[in-house]
């Protein structure tokens, strides 16, 4: 055979080999899909996050500001906690440092503060904050700073007034939670209002003060110390309410109570200077008080007078 013929010959093998294998494979769409039988791919979870809020600073030059600094940035927290997979770590926790533990933070400032003390707390996101006054309006600025990286994971900004502390706090808790992709859902604040966060209640507290609704504000610093024994900036500001309303028995009971649980605060030269008043008004007055042999033997038939209405009356909500 001559050597075109063989090529031919090979040629033909070669193509009937295809054929046979062609024939031989399933179609393609019978074919198995592995994909198909696979488990289906487990949702992702919800990040999880550990949050932290330092008390915010009042640059305001006004210590009236002073109660809504401390209290904005725990708030703005529990709101971001509504979201599934994060948790707060209420501030009160630093109490329970170590000694060396508690050296570390010495001297640190401002967010250098907050992030040391979040990583002491094993936090990975902290809150840091300022409220100052901006054309006679308090203005409220906050950031989020991721602890790992030290750098500022969201920042929102606000103008507002103090009686609004909760409401505001909300909006500044959205843009917050958007902006580390964590949305917050549709928050029912009459679930908030019984969450057993004293932080939550001392917030709600201030807010009822500033809007000069006394009474509320005295109840939401009681629930305060109930939910936290330890928390005695609350006593400090019901005695604030006490004294407001024209009654220093309660006042100097609170605010004594306050000294004496802490006696270094901030606020302790005021508190001394409001129990000295108190004190001085309760030895004038001609209210008779109940002794423990009062209580012993049914105390006097007369109960004493209802607390007067006046100066207790909420402030417009309208906000200017």
């Amino acid at each position: 055979m001559n050597t075109p013929m063989l090529k031919l010959t090979a040629a033909a093998g070669i193509l009937l080999a295809a054929l046979a294998i062609g024939q031989s494979a399933p179609p393609a769409d019978k074919a198995p899909a592995a994909k198909a039988d696979a488990p289906a791919a487990a949702p992702t979870a919800a990040p999880q996050k550990t949050i932290f809020a330092v008390a915010f600073e009042n640059s305001t030059g006004q210590d009236q500001y002073a109660p809504a600094a401390a209290g904005m940035g725990d708030i703005i927290a529990v709101m971001l906690a509504q979201q599934d997979g994060v948790r707060v770590v209420e501030r009160g926790r630093l109490e329970a440092l170590t000694a060396e533990q508690a050296r570390s933070l010495r001297g640190l400032t401002g967010e250098k503060y907050a992030v040391a003390a979040g990583k002491l707390l094993k936090a990975d996101t902290v809150l840091t904050g300022t409220l100052f006054l901006v054309q006679g309006k308090l203005t409220v600025s906050v950031k989020a700073i991721d602890i790992a990286t030290e750098r500022v994971a969201a920042a929102a900004k606000l103008a507002t007034r103090p009686e609004f502390i909760v409401e505001d706090a909300l909006q500044l808790a959205r843009d917050l939670a958007k902006q580390m992709s964590i949305p917050l859902p549709a928050i029912d604040p009459a679930k908030i209002d019984t969450m057993p966060i004293a932080s939550l209640h001392f917030g709600q507290a201030l807010s009822s003060y500033y809007a000069g609704n006394l009474n509320a504000a005295i109840m939401g610093f009681m629930r305060t110390v109930d939910l936290n024994p330890d928390f005695a900036e609350a006593l400090f500001w019901s005695g604030m309410c006490y004294s407001r309303l024209g009654e220093p028995e309660h006042a100097a009971i609170d605010l004594a109570d306050f000294l004496q649980r802490d006696p270094n605060s901030p606020n302790a030269d005021v508190a001394r200077k409001l129990l000295a008043d108190a004190r001085e008004k309760e030895k004038n007055s001609t209210v008779e008080r109940l002794t423990p042999a009062d209580l012993i033997k049914g105390g006097p038939a007369t109960m004493p007078a209802p607390r007067k209405p006046a100066d207790n009356a909420p402030v417009s909500s309208v906000r200017e």
